[in-house]
């Protein structure tokens, strides 16, 4: 009983820091990028699991030609239920290595620290070449350690979809 007290009274600053911790999701999308398009769903899904008042999300548009009109006109065609901007888009993508579109990355805003970046799940083998049963997670792998404050289980995934100019 006291091995198991010592352990919670422990591990308590740690958890208490992370449940502390601000997070945002940063989706890098293409408006045109059929991939993009063929992940809309999975990303309002894991909006609605995940997001709350330590978990944000931001969708960005880093193509330079992206439109502050096409942008509005994607994100009510396929109901994206976040914030969604070219504003900052390119620089952010920039300071990150982003190049391809839908990438994720998973920032921890307090401690300025990268938790996950690539795909959101493993729908799309390659390019042109869609899987019929999704495997693998890393996304929501990623928030769901998050939210228990834990590591992240795979950091860092090669991201499959269209890149931008």
């Amino acid at each position: 009983m006291r091995l198991l007290c010592l352990l919670l009274f422990c591990a308590l600053p740690v958890l208490l820091r992370a449940q502390t911790d601000s997070f945002t999701v940063y989706f890098f999308l293409l408006e045109d990028c059929k991939i993009t398009q063929a992940y809309t769903d999975k990303m309002q899904e894991i909006y609605r699991e995940y997001a709350g008042d330590s978990i944000g999300f931001v969708g960005y548009f880093p193509n330079p030609v992206s439109e502050d009109s096409t942008i509005r006109a994607f994100q009510e065609k396929y109901t994206l239920p976040f914030r969604c901007t070219r504003a900052e888009a390119y620089p952010k993508a920039r300071a990150f290595g982003v190049q391809i579109t839908p990438e994720v990355v998973v920032y921890n805003e307090t401690r300025k620290m990268l938790l996950y970046q690539g795909r959101i799940d493993n729908m799309y083998e390659r390019v042109g070449q869609r899987r019929r049963v999704v495997t693998s997670h890393e996304l929501a792998a990623a928030l769901y350690a998050i939210r228990r404050a834990q590591p992240v289980p795979i950091p860092k995934t090669n991201a499959v979809g269209c890149f931008f100019r």
